[in-house]
């Protein structure tokens, strides 16, 4: 998920980029505010992000796991995604702040450097005193790290996906700005993992929402493992849009461990 909040640009521009200590104290205070939610709604087998005013949740599903335990955390992960939008617009509406626009997408994740590269890694072996030891030049400057570059968004096309969506082209059929929208990459993920772990997909239409249900036993759709509501109006990339995909706007989100008809979490207001 990429989650970026919005009107940033326009207390910079306002300023022309040049921010007295008034409007540094703004930006302070809702960055640490959002990023605080940040450091609660998250999990150890996820990572996070945070780059300026725009935070990445990530979650690779591990394939080596047999059974239902890996949507489980697929599941979680979805809530923990749409408890982290919820609590920042609410702390940002009570302050009079527009929130936060999130998008959930899926995708490849291609590993290919080093995590990360230190100072230390630019000296020589032999010039050490001990083989793999650290160098003593590495252990005066406290061997500062020079190159970050973490695996789990090393060419990660969700992370891709969800930016290009973020960056405004989904809004142009929509009248608020702070939704959460899904793109039709983890729609697909949800219903091929399901299968994959033996649960079935159930789509439901009513007048004014679109539902896709993960239940436990298909004959019961009260109990979910996880199901959504979108809004009906799916929307389709524009032509020069650089990603062609359909984009669903979340209404609620139906968690694993709460009866269908009575709760769940409400993004329509």
């Amino acid at each position: 998920m990429w989650s970026d909040l919005l009107g940033f640009s326009n207390l910079y521009k306002d300023c022309n980029w040049n921010l007295g200590c008034k409007e540094r104290r703004k930006v302070y205070d809702r960055l640490v505010s959002a990023h605080s939610a940040v450091l609660y709604y998250s999990q150890p087998n996820e990572r996070n992000l945070i780059l300026n005013d725009g935070m990445a949740k990530v979650y690779i599903p591990d394939d080596s796991i047999l059974g239902n335990r890996e949507f489980y955390k697929i599941a979680v992960y979805l809530r923990f995604c749409i408890e982290l939008h919820l609590n920042i617009n609410e702390n940002e509406k009570e302050r009079d702040l527009p929130g936060c626009r999130s998008v959930i997408a899926f995708g490849d994740c291609i590993e290919y450097l080093a995590e990360e590269v230190r100072f230390d890694d630019y000296v020589m072996n032999y010039t050490k005193p001990k083989g793999d030891a650290i160098s003593s030049i590495a252990k005066e400057i406290g061997n500062p790290l020079v190159i970050y570059n973490p695996k789990e968004l090393q060419m990660n096309t969700a992370f891709s996906k969800a930016f290009i969506i973020e960056g405004g082209k989904v809004d142009k059929r929509s009248t608020r700005k702070n939704n959460l929208y899904i793109d039709q990459s983890v729609i697909d993920a949800v219903i091929w993992y399901a299968k994959r772990n033996g649960f079935s997909s159930v789509w439901q239409e009513s007048d004014d929402e679109l539902r896709l249900m993960i239940p436990y036993e298909k004959t019961n759709l009260n109990d979910v493992v996880v199901g959504f509501a979108f809004d009906k109006n799916v929307m389709s990339s524009p032509e020069d849009c650089k990603y062609q995909s359909q984009v669903y706007k979340l209404l609620k989100l139906f968690p694993f461990d709460e009866r269908v008809d009575e709760f769940f979490f409400d993004l329509r207001v």
